[in-house]
């Protein structure tokens, strides 16, 4: 029987980020699932279980942290990569205290969000 994919989750409110990161991880064998902000994102987790999340931290109507506090209920043993275009070490701060299990800045450099999605699939 051939191994199931990881199934990731991505939420974002740019189109062009979610088209980005899911041709990046399709290239790296998982499944992917993109959510154009966080009310879809807590949609779909209520429907499908995933190996990771990634949510954007600055998004209109439900901001990331939100959304990471929300998604802890939902699956509280998830590992959950937080990802901005802004530094702000604060927010950063508040969501590590949260639970989050990375946080990753954009523009990214590829080889480090390969590193810290993947080395969560493996762990979780």
């Amino acid at each position: 029987m051939k191994p199931t994919k990881p199934k990731l989750l991505i939420i974002d409110d740019s189109q062009e980020v979610l088209m980005s990161l899911k041709s990046f991880f399709l290239k790296n064998d998982c499944e992917v699932c993109t959510a154009l902000g966080g009310e879809e994102g807590l949609a779909l987790a209520n429907l499908h279980k995933f190996k990771a999340i990634l949510i954007d931290i600055y998004m209109p109507i439900m901001q990331g942290d939100e959304v990471l506090k929300k998604m802890k209920k939902i699956h509280p043993s998830t590992p959950i990569i937080m990802i901005t275009g802004y530094d702000d070490e604060e927010i950063a701060k508040k969501c590590m205290e949260m639970g989050a299990y990375d946080y990753i800045h954009k523009p990214f450099d590829l080889e480090y969000l390969e590193t810290s999605v993947l080395s969560t699939i493996v762990t979780s």
